[in-house]
């Protein structure tokens, strides 16, 4: 398995300096999260062929599109809980904004050669929870059929506090009809979960399209580097090694901004340690 970054670790920086940055800590891989500060849609030509460029001078191949936030929607200084207007969102004009967009991403990914786009639910309304429900599968139908077209990939990414709050909710609520959505599986939030995290990478198998890699500690959502925390990620590799997982262990280490380039050494030395 090849080792990846996220840039969401890099919002207090550009995103020319997050590429150069993760590939000189030694990553093969990057996840780039495409809302603001860096990439909030649609982009221009001219800056994704500027983006195209910083990666292929830095060798880095684009594991993910991250497209779980829409922080520039509300024009405010980023922050990773901005998952509204979301996909579920009962304001119908929200909702197909929010549509367009996550098409406008799958786009994006094609330009990039992105296998795969993560996306999330929205919150929890306890209101209407079953119209909730039934607007985010009508999206995923709509998005789905859009991204085959593009032969892209589409990861759920389950969350604490959203409509989609864990893995039996992917389970339960995706179509199953298709084949190009999965999973986009961040340890951390299964760990917050109590779920047992080897059990949730056999339960999906092939569905599993892409990781987020972060540590945490007594079921406390906040994400650490890897190995300052409580989760067995020798135990994870193994799994994921027995499902045949060819993906990244992308890392997604947000809540080090102050220092990303410190976190993303740190981390690398850990991962390439556990997979080598």
């Amino acid at each position: 398995m090849k080792l990846a970054f996220s840039t969401n670790a890099f919002i207090k920086k550009s995103l020319t300096f997050a590429i150069k940055s993760i590939a000189k800590s030694g990553y093969e891989g990057i996840e780039i999260v495409v809302d603001s500060p860096h990439a909030f849609l649609p982009l221009k030509q001219s800056r994704l062929d500027t983006i195209r460029k910083n990666l292929k001078d830095y060798n880095l191949e684009v594991t993910n599109l991250n497209a779980n936030t829409v922080a520039g929607w509300h024009k405010k200084i980023p922050h990773t809980g901005y998952f509204e207007p979301s996909l579920s969102n009962n304001n119908e004009k929200l909702r197909k904004w929010r549509i367009k967009y996550t098409k406008n991403a799958i786009d994006v990914a094609c330009e990039l050669q992105a296998p795969s786009i993560s996306i999330t639910s929205g919150v929890i309304r306890n209101a209407n929870m079953e119209k909730n429900i039934h607007n985010f599968q009508h999206s995923l139908e709509e998005i789905a059929d859009y991204a085959e077209q593009k032969d892209v990939l589409i990861g759920i990414e389950y969350e604490p506090g959203l409509l989609v709050g864990s893995s039996a909710d992917v389970l339960s609520i995706v179509p199953r009809k298709y084949s190009n959505i999965g999973l986009n599986f961040d340890v951390c939030h299964a760990a917050v979960l109590n779920e047992n995290i080897s059990s949730v990478i056999k339960k999906f198998k092939n569905k599993l399209f892409h990781t987020h890699i972060s540590d945490c500690k007594n079921k406390i959502h906040y994400h650490l580097i890897p190995g300052l925390g409580d989760i067995n990620f020798n135990s994870m590799y193994k799994a994921l090694r027995m499902i045949n997982y060819k993906g990244f262990l992308t890392a997604e280490l947000y809540t080090y901004s102050d220092q990303p380039q410190q976190a993303a050494k740190s981390t690398y030395k850990y991962l390439y340690n556990l997979v080598r």
